[in-house]
């Protein structure tokens, strides 16, 4: 029987980023012939000093060539504030016969071009915007970004959703936000995904990566990981460990993706002195180290903003504290974390906190019933809710 071809537009796809279009491809690839096409650029959002610690540079040789056992063509490409382009794009698709071309986040710009280009193939598209990408702004310039959202970007969005089968979220917040541009289309959820072949439980990661760092077995490492910036709230965490630590002597703290900026300083200087035995902080890892380290850890906090690493660390059985919102309220199955709000009925961060470290079971087998629910939330799972969900609406 012949695989079906299924092409990847994205503006950017960098292995190592572990983000939703690398899961969703590695998934896919089983199950039809994969082509990725995207710009010759890394994503903007790795800083230099992120890249030099990987060994990566910052373009790609233009060009076809086979990675990962899948095809990824690369386009040379211009590239300004975080979108990118391609001359070639609308040609590269004339010339190719697909079954199916995902569209991944349009606002990137490249994968946009897909609506510009007549063709007879099946089409979804992938959004992963909201709200969150604007935290770090005022409220007026929130509003003001929205209202040249709504005529430039937004009216893109328009057309692709138009030229597209099914429009997938990748939080409820996304699908709400941007509903407007999404009239008469068949939209639906998908969670941003991790790969399972590289986000694992491991007891011999575990107790290795315990070992190194100095953590004792009856201790209860609490964590986070991600790019550290003040819009995601990563005090409200460093003081809910400051209000436990002092009546638990057990916990520790571990922070991943120190910059040795202002804000990853301010963060350590708030580690009250007698407790920063007990904190440790970690500049940023690639995939093995990050895996590493959610296997080390008891418990996973995102204070504020949703990202791939949340995904990531409950894939290696993690037990997790999310704020419940339209960002991440969507992931916690029972008995995979605790959820925390401002306040009554919802529990402050100190208190959900607390309830998961005395309350959850952090043995091996409890950890792998933890990882085996999380499941729905990997890129094969995630391939087939794409796949399943495009057969729902017959063309």
């Amino acid at each position: 029987m012949t695989r079906p071809r299924v092409g990847v537009l994205v503006g950017y796809f960098d292995w190592f980023s572990g983000y939703q279009e690398t899961a969703l491809v590695k998934a896919l690839e089983p199950l039809a012939e994969v082509e990725v096409i995207a710009s010759d650029r890394v994503s903007p959002i790795f800083s230099d000093a992120h890249l030099e610690r990987l060994g990566v540079e910052r373009t790609y040789a233009p060009g076809s060539s086979t990675e990962r056992g899948v095809t990824v063509t690369r386009l040379p490409s211009q590239e300004r504030r975080s979108m990118v382009w391609s001359r070639d794009v609308r040609r590269l698709l004339r010339e190719r016969d697909f079954d199916l071309l995902v569209q991944v986040m349009p606002g990137q710009g490249l994968s946009a071009a897909g609506a510009f280009v007549p063709k007879s193939e099946r089409r979804i598209v992938l959004y992963g915007d909201n709200s969150a990408m604007w935290s770090g702004l005022s409220g007026w310039k929130q509003r003001l970004k929205w209202v040249v959202f709504a005529v430039t970007k937004g009216q893109v969005y328009r057309l692709v959703n138009r030229r597209s089968d099914v429009v997938f979220g990748y939080t409820p917040e996304t699908l709400h936000r941007l509903a407007p541009f999404q009239k008469g289309c068949q939209t639906a959820l998908l969670p941003l995904a991790y790969d399972s072949n590289t986000y694992f439980q491991s007891e011999e990661l575990r107790e290795s990566g315990r070992a190194e760092l100095g953590f004792q077995p009856h201790e209860r490492v609490v964590m986070t990981a991600g790019k550290l910036v003040p819009y995601k709230r990563l005090e409200l965490l460093v003081d809910a460990f400051t209000e436990i630590a002092e009546q638990q002597p057990e916990v520790r703290l571990l922070v991943v993706g120190d910059d040795g900026g202002d804000y990853s300083t301010s963060l350590q200087r708030r580690v009250p002195e007698a407790l920063r035995s007990r904190a440790t902080f970690l500049g940023f890892q690639d995939a093995e180290g990050l895996n590493r380290l959610f296997n080390v850890a008891d418990v996973g906090v995102w204070p504020a903003l949703p990202a791939v690493t949340i995904q990531q660390a409950m894939g290696t059985g993690l037990a997790v504290c999310l704020p419940q919102n339209e960002w991440v309220g969507h992931l916690i199955r029972p008995g995979s974390g605790t959820y925390f709000g401002p306040g009554t009925p919802v529990p402050t961060l100190p208190a959900a906190l607390r309830e998961t470290l005395t309350t959850f079971d952090f043995g091996s087998s409890a950890r792998r019933d933890r990882r085996d629910a999380n499941g729905w939330l990997a890129g094969d799972g995630i391939a087939r809710t794409a796949l399943n969900g495009l057969a729902r609406y017959p063309a």
